[in-house]
């Protein structure tokens, strides 16, 4: 049988020669070393279909969907019966929908949720607040250096105090690959802002995210989490000096101190719009109010729920002292999401077209490019 092409052997071929032939023309050598490492990106990519393709419990049917998962997450901490203990302590002290929003807040899970609060949370424009993202992690972050700072920590000691519970939460929710993501990426961006070098903190999300494309470049194709979390950090390391410093001038931000938040919640759904208009057809009108009432709770919410399933599986007792906080937190986030989920023109349907996200991104590189010269980025 004929020999089936493979571009990335032209690749191959293409970048040793360039590379061999012109080894004096520095320029020329670099374009050759491109080609190779673009060459090797598609290899990586037909095994990776190849592997998708044998593994998938659809291809295979021996294969269960509870060890497809298993084999993803690499999970053994949650399958040893924390998870199950976890989720009966919640539902024994918080009813529904407040216990299925915790559960969903700190696992990322959210099939807990009904259908009726699902269509809710998606209408008030805070669904990204049950999945463990990129954006959320940094908000979270960046909530946790506040408080850390506010109990008395230096700024550099607090960088670690957020560093150790991004990580704490990725071990105890059991390293799903959605979080490693997450916490990949929150991290280098707090590692950038410690260093005082926010504007490479681009180059260090690239890396991490050549790094993960690296393991399984699916992602970016199938995996709507990756492409969201990606352009949500992305958009707060470029656009959220604008909206930060905008709102400073504001007098009311200024004075109870959340600009940064709310900046951060702003600049990562401005960046994620035309991706979630193609994807979902849909937009929220109320999102920008809904998330500044619930986003710069959410850590708090996080700390407390952790807290509390701690105390409660330790000495039950006590858990009281963080379940009464925490009642209270989550009964404020149904009553926003339900009084905004209300209103009959919380949504408004909007289908798009592929050719508007590059249309989209090239507009908001425009505004960057010019804008990044003046004020209120000055």
């Amino acid at each position: 049988t004929p020999m089936r092409f493979r571009p990335y052997r032209v690749l191959f071929i293409l970048g040793a020669f360039y590379g061999l032939v012109f080894l004096k023309h520095k320029a020329i050598v670099v374009f050759g070393m491109c080609l190779l490492v673009f060459g090797l990106a598609l290899l990586r990519t037909e095994n990776a279909k190849s592997d998708f393709l044998v593994s998938s419990p659809a291809n295979n049917p021996s294969q269960s969907i509870h060890e497809s998962g298993k084999a993803e997450s690499g999970l053994l901490l949650l399958e040893n019966g924390f998870k199950h203990k976890i989720e009966a302590v919640i539902n024994e002290n918080l009813p529904a929908p407040q216990g299925d929003i915790l559960f969903s807040l700190l696992f990322g899970e959210q099939q807990k949720i009904s259908k009726i609060w699902k269509e809710k949370f998606n209408r008030a424009g805070v669904r990204h607040i049950t999945a463990v993202s990129g954006s959320n992690i940094v908000i979270v972050s960046s909530v946790l250096i506040l408080l850390a700072i506010a109990l008395g920590f230096y700024r550099g000691s607090a960088f670690y105090f957020a560093l150790f519970f991004i990580w704490f939460y990725v071990l105890v929710i059991g390293f799903p690959a959605s979080a490693i993501r997450a916490g990949i990426m929150g991290s280098l961006f707090l590692f950038c802002e410690k260093i005082g070098r926010q504007k490479t903190a681009d180059r260090a999300l690239i890396l991490a995210a050549g790094a993960m494309l690296a393991f399984n470049p699916l992602l970016l194709r199938y995996d709507i989490g990756f492409q969201l979390s990606f352009l949500a950090v992305l958009g707060i390391i470029y656009l959220m000096p604008f909206f930060q410093n905008s709102l400073e001038s504001i007098a009311f931000f200024k004075k109870i101190g959340l600009s940064e938040i709310v900046a951060m919640t702003l600049t990562a759904q401005v960046f994620t719009l035309p991706l979630l208009l193609y994807n979902f057809g849909y937009i929220s009108l109320v999102s920008l109010f809904s998330n500044i009432l619930i986003v710069p709770l959410l850590s708090f919410v996080m700390v407390a729920g952790f807290l509390f399933l701690i105390t409660a599986m330790i000495f039950q007792p006590l858990c009281f002292i963080f379940l009464f906080p925490l009642t209270i937190m989550l009964n404020y986030f149904v009553w926003v999401v339900d009084f905004f989920a209300q209103a009959p023109w919380a949504v408004l349907r909007w289908q798009i077209s592929w050719l508007w996200i590059p249309v989209s991104y090239l507009i908001l590189g425009i505004f960057l490019s010019v804008g990044r010269k003046t004020p209120p980025y000055q």
